[in-house]
């Protein structure tokens, strides 16, 4: 005659210890879920699967558009000199675009302390 191991250990736990177990179970479920929760938040704002954004993630939302910078974003080259401080990545990085218009920005820069790096415009006008 087998025994259920597991029912056998619950029957003979006292409800001191049956209640801390079920607790730790909670604990550890709810923790799960802000964990997940957490993770689907940034990857809706960035398209990357980590707890916290990225200083330049691999997508960044401005002025209503999304921007590509890629998983490895590359170094701009471009004169900054006519783009002016318009807002900040889900990271805190400076986002650098021509002053507004009516039309949409074909490409941003972020500036970091790493240097300043291109992203181009996902999708039409």
């Amino acid at each position: 005659m087998t025994i259920n191991w597991l029912s056998w250990i619950v029957c003979t736990m006292n409800l001191g210890a049956r209640l801390t177990a079920w607790s730790l179970v909670a604990v550890t479920v709810l923790a799960g879920l802000l964990v997940l929760g957490q993770l689907w938040s940034v990857h809706q704002q960035t398209s990357d699967w980590a707890l916290w954004p990225k200083e330049i993630p691999s997508r960044v939302q401005f002025a209503g558009r999304d921007y590509d910078c890629g998983p490895t974003p590359a170094a701009a080259h471009d004169d900054v000199s006519g783009m002016t401080r318009q807002g900040t990545t889900a990271g805190g990085a400076e986002i650098l675009a021509e002053p507004p218009s009516v039309e949409a920005k074909v490409f941003i820069l972020v500036r970091t302390a790493e240097g300043t790096f291109g992203c181009g415009l996902l999708g039409g006008p």
